[in-house]
């Protein structure tokens, strides 16, 4: 296996094709980089690709930084600036032993140095370069200068005062504390005696900061400016949108404005434009589903529908979808609103309502430029599911996500939307339903169990139980945070998919065309093996990934 290059093993473990290698070696004639370099350059893979495959080469295990935070007593052992030059971060301290993350761990003189710096035997394990340098920084800067401490600094000024003399200051901790902690929106509400500040992370509010309320104003002003809104403007909603950045990553931060009885409420969605790419595989797909999954998404022709609440991460895996598609044989165009994620050799447009270009003008320009696949960011109204659905009977394979509760509602809501039933029989290939869910957190795990009789009186089928081994008197061992620091004592963090895929073959078609209940047609699903959504997460279970409170919360 060692002899094997990184080239040949991430071919092996499909992450790229022998074509995708060879353009990358054309490259690497006029450009000295790496080869795994270049593919990232290119995105044809990830930087946590590349890593697994070095991690599978060098016989060492990998690790994901994220998930396994460096601890405060392993980051004084080594300064910065050594971890930076060695590109190393320490993990974990124990008596003889220091675990480090390398991105190249076949450098005997780093594991050397690392050795006499801290006198202890090195434990090496690998993570990709991307993710070393930025939790290097982060790290390190919290350790120094811990940004709580310099945001309770400004608070206690303002109450001293009376005013903030700092608003850009404020404004700058609250988005680096927010990328910190993994939040993916900011919520600024003011109230009678303060204005609070929320940071939704995996999916869930959290209170993090109260600022007295006359600081609103001042902290209300400074956003509008940077997002380009009418700082005089009070009464009406506003939209906009900002840059910022912190340690060389580029964020996109959306801003809504709303006006209340207690000031403007603001609400701030945190994008980031250097995420990594995603795949199938680790984004928490069953087997099984992501085998259909990838069927679907070599079928030459149909539509492929993805399902779900706003913030289950349709956008995600429509994304990683477009991964399986070999975007250098088949010609793949995009209408987004808005462009969330780039990618190269794939043609991304923007949506403009202003300047009048929609989804079904996207639909009827992309017809004329001989496109493969067409994704379609949502199915927002008659005339897109339309011409979408015209589209994948005439030799496109369509891409697009929907708003509804579960895979099988998706088709009375086409039927809604005038499309007609056997339309949806022979145009539709496949609907994924998908959720959310919060994994346990991994340094605060510990195994506990549950009955399975009290979790079927909570909801959940006994048959799902039955089919993987329980009995109604038994019960079920799982792997249950019990709150530490990195996961702000919730027991979870970091999130994952729990999903089921409805794949409209003949007998399904014949169900719709003949106006069976959705229930009929769940069940027939069912019984040609689709995995239900709460099925899905009652494996994630089993695995230790999650917990049953969390599927009961999500599922149903």
């Amino acid at each position: 296996m060692a002899e094997m290059t990184v080239g040949e093993l991430l071919k092996e473990s499909g992450c790229v094709t022998e074509e995708q290698i060879r353009i990358a070696l054309e490259i690497k004639k006029i450009n000295k980089k790496m080869l795994g370099e270049i593919l990232v350059d290119l995105s044809f893979v990830s930087p946590r690709e590349v890593a697994i495959v070095i991690a599978r080469q060098a016989d060492k295990p990998f690790i994901d930084i994220s998930e396994h935070p460096p601890s405060a007593d392993a980051l004084r052992l080594i300064d910065r600036h050594t971890a930076k030059q060695l590109e190393a971060i320490p993990i974990e301290n124990t008596e003889k032993r220091l675990t480090v993350a390398l991105a190249d761990p076949f450098n005997i003189n780093t594991i050397d140095i690392l050795r006499r710096k801290t006198n202890k035997q090195i434990n090496v394990y690998v993570a990709d370069r991307e993710s070393i340098l930025k939790n290097i920084e982060t790290n390190y800067h919290m350790l120094e200068c811990p940004i709580d401490k310099e945001i309770q600094k400004l608070i206690d000024s303002a109450v001293a005062s009376g005013i903030t003399s700092e608003p850009p200051l404020l404004v700058e901790h609250i988005l680096n504390s927010a990328i910190i902690e993994r939040a993916t929106d900011i919520h600024i509400s003011p109230e009678t005696s303060a204005t609070h500040i929320f940071f939704r992370i995996d999916g869930i509010l959290h209170h993090y900061y109260a600022f007295p309320h006359m600081v609103h104003s001042a902290l209300s002003s400074r956003i509008k400016i940077l997002s380009n809104l009418d700082i005089a403007e009070q009464r009406l909603p506003q939209d906009g949108a900002m840059s910022h950045s912190f340690f060389d990553e580029d964020f996109d931060v959306r801003v809504s404005t709303i006006p209340t009885c207690c000031g403007e409420g603001i609400v701030l969605r945190v994008l980031s434009k250097n995420i990594s790419l995603f795949n199938l595989e680790s984004l928490g797909f069953e087997p099984d589903t992501r085998d259909k999954l990838e069927k679907q998404l070599k079928r030459p022709h149909g539509i492929l529908l993805v399902t779900g609440p706003t913030g289950s991460g349709k956008t995600t895996t429509l994304y990683a979808s477009l991964r399986k598609i070999n975007s250098l044989q088949r010609k793949i165009l995009t209408a987004e609103d808005p462009i969330e994620y780039k990618f190269p050799f794939i043609k991304q447009t923007q949506l403009n309502l202003k300047a009048g270009y929609t989804f079904p003008r996207a639909m009827r320009a992309f017809l004329r430029q001989d496109p493969d696949v067409i994704l379609l960011g949502e199915m927002r109204d008659e005339e897109t599911a339309e011409m979408a659905m015209r589209a994948s009977i005439t030799g496109h394979l369509v891409l697009s996500t929907l708003h509804t509760n579960d895979a099988v509602t998706a088709i009375p809501r086409l039927m809604e939307m005038k499309i007609k039933d056997y339309m949806i029989a022979s145009g539709v290939g496949g609907i994924l339903s998908q959720r959310l869910i919060r994994k346990t957190c991994c340094s605060c795990q510990e195994e506990t169990s549950e009955s399975v009789a009290e979790l079927i009186s909570k909801g959940i089928p006994e048959e799902v139980f039955t089919k993987h081994g329980y009995s109604p008197d038994g019960e079920i061992i799982y792997k249950q945070g019990k709150g530490c620091a990195f996961c702000r004592n919730t027991g979870y963090a970091g999130r994952g998919v729990i999903s089921e895929l409805l794949v409209i073959d003949q007998e399904i078609g014949e169900l719709i065309v003949t106006g069976a209940t959705p229930m009929t047609i769940f069940r027939k699903a069912v019984t040609n093996g689709m995995i239900p959504i709460i099925e899905s997460g009652l494996i994630k279970v089993m695995h230790g990934i999650t917990t049953p409170d969390e599927i009961l919360r999500v599922a149903l």
